[in-house]
């Protein structure tokens, strides 16, 4: 069993309640909502990709959100765990059971749809793929399934496999850093958390130069769908965390003065340099963004369960919208605006479907949460 250090203990009997009362199923409702819309959008109606509604969704980059979070969430799911065991455990029945329902579901989708009846398929690599999309190894598809619709079946997955290089991560660092002091151990991140920041700004060459050494797209493929150009907003979260009871303080009732000026700073960033939008925001606003999100979280902790009550569709609808946008294109709604809508619309209902049969009631086997089921 794993010894927590005694200024974790104290720090959990402390603010526990504070911890735990947030606006965070909200947020990450929002950033799934943002993905769900923008991949609705570009890929079923491309002619209005850069209308007002996508311009603003410019401005909430729904996988930084994601990875900041879980840095923050995540970390503080290890310090509270009693045992690596059960850290692995809880973020399995996280994960994996939506996963393996969607999964299912696609391949149900791909027979009844009579997408499988158009082209030549092997049984045995649609069990493998079947496999890699259920565990960690999302982004490999089948040439087979490239004609269905955009070309991979659900593109949203490779997240989940980034999701899973974290937890691994998680145990590595803190494996390495646990016997340091806070301050050291602090400190000992911000290191990693800067060089990986340089591996997120020089992403785009290094994929090039990954692919023309190995001679192969792959590579820049695997690079991508790896933890490294994403750890450090990982890291950032997580020390955002580790000192959360020195900052979520100084943010408390300045979430609108924090929003604003997270809204002027990338619009500035962006019109004066040039800077992306989106998920590929500047590695130097993610900190920004983590802030105004914390902000957001805490400063009026009590409106997401009076919007949600104590569910948590965001998993749902980040997983099981790609499918259906998929679906919408085989059956020919390309540049349909009817299509978008009726897309997010199932994906909202399947989404409160596993949440209700699938997802609450496994994570209610969790042993410890840092947020109640």
């Amino acid at each position: 069993m794993r010894v927590t250090p005694h200024w974790i203990s104290t720090l959990n009997r402390a603010d526990n309640f504070r911890f735990s009362e947030n606006n965070f199923d909200l947020i990450r409702l929002i950033a799934a909502a943002e993905v769900a819309i923008r991949h609705s959008f570009h890929h079923i109606a491309p002619n209005v990709e850069s209308g007002p509604l996508l311009w603003v969704l410019d401005f909430i980059p729904g996988v930084p959100i994601f990875f900041f979070l879980s840095g923050y969430l995540i970390s503080r799911s290890w310090e509270r765990s009693p045992s690596p065991r059960d850290f692995f455990r809880n973020r399995a029945l996280r994960l994996f059971p939506a996963l393996w329902m969607c999964t299912t579901l696609s391949v149900v989708m791909l027979f009844a749809c009579g997408y499988l009846a158009t082209v030549e398929w092997s049984s045995f690599k649609l069990g493998l793929w079947f496999i890699c999309s259920g565990s960690v190894v999302q982004f490999w598809n089948p040439d087979f399934l490239r004609g269905f619709g955009v070309g991979v079946v659900n593109g949203s997955l490779w997240s989940v496999s980034v999701e899973i290089q974290f937890y691994i991560a998680t145990a590595v660092v803190y494996g390495l850093l646990g016997r340091l002091s806070r301050a050291r151990f602090d400190i000992a991140l911000v290191l990693p958390a800067c060089l990986f920041a340089l591996a997120n700004f020089w992403g785009p060459e290094i994929q090039v130069h990954l692919d023309r050494i190995l001679g192969t797209k792959l590579a820049g493929q695997c690079f991508t769908a790896s933890f490294v150009p994403w750890f450090f907003m990982f890291l950032l979260g997580a020390l955002a965390q580790r000192r959360h009871e020195w900052i979520v303080p100084r943010l408390l009732d300045r979430s609108l003065v924090i929003l604003i000026g997270y809204f002027l700073v990338v619009i500035a960033d962006h019109f004066w340099w040039g800077s992306p939008l989106g998920n590929n925001l500047p590695f130097y606003l993610v900190p920004l963004l983590g802030i105004t999100v914390l902000a957001i979280a805490y400063s009026v902790p009590a409106l997401s369960r009076s919007v949600l009550g104590s569910n948590d569709w965001s998993y749902g609808l980040y997983i099981y919208h790609m499918p259906l946008v998929n679906l919408a294109l085989w059956l020919g709604y390309e540049g349909s605006i009817g299509a978008v809508f009726g897309v997010l619309g199932a994906s909202a209902l399947i989404a409160g479907a596993s949440w209700r049969f699938v997802e609450r009631p496994l994570l209610r086997r969790k042993k410890l949460t840092v947020r109640g089921v």
